[in-house]
């Protein structure tokens, strides 16, 4: 619905709604409380904080930056997002219901992910909070580990 309402819309209106929008810092959400174990918590922290060398995930942080804040313009958030809505996209993506420009890295990680891995990393990126100056960093700091297609200077660090 939304490709509709905006297919039309010039280029530069565009622009300067996203300007608008970008420019708006809403308090963040408070955290959510989650019915998972200990285990599964610690899992999805050590998948957001660290990866799995094992299974080539690399770590969120690797991508949506330090504070988990997202990296402007491309790379979203994770902080402040209700676990539904991360375990529903990640799901996307894992399904090849979502899809990003090639190579779509996200899909090539979400493959990797098992459906315990997804919930665990849901519920504990509810349970955190972001800061109320959480900002999406400007640019990229250090080589993403993968390339994205969407994301421009990405290169592939670790093989899909």
């Amino acid at each position: 619905m939304m490709n509709y309402m905006v297919e039309h819309l010039p280029d530069d209106y565009l622009r300067e709604i996203a300007e608008y929008f970008a420019a708006q810092h809403p308090a963040p959400p408070p955290a959510q409380p989650s019915g998972a174990g200990a285990t599964a918590l610690a899992r999805g922290r050590q998948l957001v904080l660290q990866g799995d060398g094992a299974k080539k995930i690399p770590a969120c942080i690797a991508c949506h930056g330090q504070q988990l804040g997202g990296v402007a313009p491309a790379i979203p958030g994770l902080l402040g997002l209700p676990r539904d809505y991360i375990n529903a996209q990640l799901g996307a993506w894992k399904n090849g219901i979502r899809r990003a420009h090639a190579p779509d890295c996200m899909a090539q990680v979400a493959q990797r992910l098992s459906d315990a891995d997804v919930g665990a990393v849901s519920a504990w990126l509810g349970t955190q909070v972001a800061g109320a100056d959480a900002r999406p960093a400007s640019g990229i700091t250090a080589p993403l580990p993968l390339h994205c297609g969407g994301v421009p200077g990405s290169a592939a660090q670790v093989a899909p």
